[in-house]
């Protein structure tokens, strides 16, 4: 029997009705991805074994190929032996599978009558979700604790496109923390004064022994201004020139930084910002700004890639999550956090059952 026929077949029904991808495309994924492997001479019998046992497992499991494609397409750009990169993916992605629970794929409602946030296709079920995410925000509170007894400080800064889900991700960490123990930072229009001691305006807003959330940061200098053509070529050179050692300096104490990127695509933004326009709770959201953004697409890559380039250090890489699933993204996102901290008493079976195809880290040795 022809696994890829079987296996579509199947995923076909159940994505057709939870409106994740179109009839046909599960089998379209599959091609791309061994054409890919295929144009990049990776085809090896080791890679193919890997990704037959993931389409195997995909007869249980639900998997996202389109997710999949995206993630290999960004392993590939990862400097050094890619025959390795790709078999490292593969197998991470296989292991994750192994553990990842199912969940009831039936007709589900994504949301009830009365959602206060607009609901998205995604692969993972509300109820395997919210159990999923209930055990996540219980490590959250061993966190605080754990930073809080020790004088410990975490900073998170939360980047991306407009509508890529910082803000939600955001309130998936501390909907249920204690709020004496985190900190969400969104800082306005900087003031003349701000301009002039930008390091500073970022550095006073830290507390200690607490989890700090930056809803966008320092590197505002870096990308927004640029792109929009707010601030000058000198103001963005000396940020470019300072960033790594000012972020040095935040963790000198033995506390930890943590650089995430909520990657979307052009059709997702556009689509979210429909969404924005027309939900009576979220419309406030959306700014005149925002549909600059779809215009300067290319130019916020060019600057996004730049800063990518020369901000993603060894001891603070960029995490790039994909996005487009906001339940993935949100999931990958506390769970990169909390397995990169020694907190005590750490559940490392349910940090183990992450979703690798969609995050991706920056070290420069990539």
């Amino acid at each position: 029997m022809n696994i890829f026929i079987s296996m579509s077949k199947l995923l076909n029904e159940i994505q057709k009705i939870r409106g994740i991808i179109n009839e046909g495309e599960t089998e379209t994924y599959l091609n791309k991805i061994k054409d890919i492997l295929i144009f990049n001479d990776v085809m090896t019998p080791s890679i193919e074994s890997n990704l037959n046992s993931i389409t195997l497992i995909g007869d249980e499991k639900i998997i996202d190929y389109e997710l999949m494609e995206r993630g290999l397409k960004k392993v590939l750009l990862f400097k050094g032996d890619k025959e390795k990169n790709v078999n490292t993916y593969f197998s991470k992605i296989l292991n994750s599978l192994k553990s990842r629970e199912r969940g009831m794929y039936n007709v589900e409602p994504e949301s009830d009558d009365y959602s206060f946030e607009p609901q998205e296709p995604s692969i993972i079920p509300k109820k395997v979700y919210r159990k999923e995410l209930y055990g996540l925000q219980v490590e959250l509170l061993k966190l605080e604790e754990w930073l809080m007894e020790n004088n410990k400080t975490v900073i998170i800064v939360f980047e991306g496109r407009d509508s890529a889900g910082k803000g939600s991700t955001i309130l998936k960490f501390t909907e249920n923390m204690n709020p004496r123990g985190y900190k969400v930072i969104a800082m306005g229009v900087p003031t003349p004064e701000e301009r002039q001691n930008w390091w500073q305006r970022y550095e006073s807003q830290i507390e200690k022994g607490k989890i700090n959330l930056f809803d966008r940061s320092w590197y505002n200098r870096g990308l927004i201004e640029p792109v929009m053509g707010y601030g000058s070529d000198e103001e963005y050179q000396q940020f470019m020139d300072g960033v790594e050692e000012f972020e040095s300096s935040l963790v000198k104490d033995g506390d930890f930084l943590f650089k995430l990127w909520f990657s979307i695509d052009k059709e997702t933004q556009a689509k979210r910002f429909e969404m924005r326009q027309n939900s009576k709770l979220k419309y406030w959201k959306y700014s005149p700004n925002d549909s600059k953004m779809q215009d300067l697409w290319d130019r916020f890559t060019e600057f996004k890639d730049k800063l990518f380039d020369k901000t993603s250090t060894l001891n603070h890489p960029w995490v790039v999550l994909d996005a487009i699933d906001k339940k993935v993204s949100g999931l990958n996102a506390i769970r990169y956090i909390l397995q990169n901290i020694p907190y005590e008493g750490k559940n490392t079976e349910l940090l183990d059952r992450e979703y690798p195809e969609a995050l991706t880290v920056l070290r420069p040795e990539n």
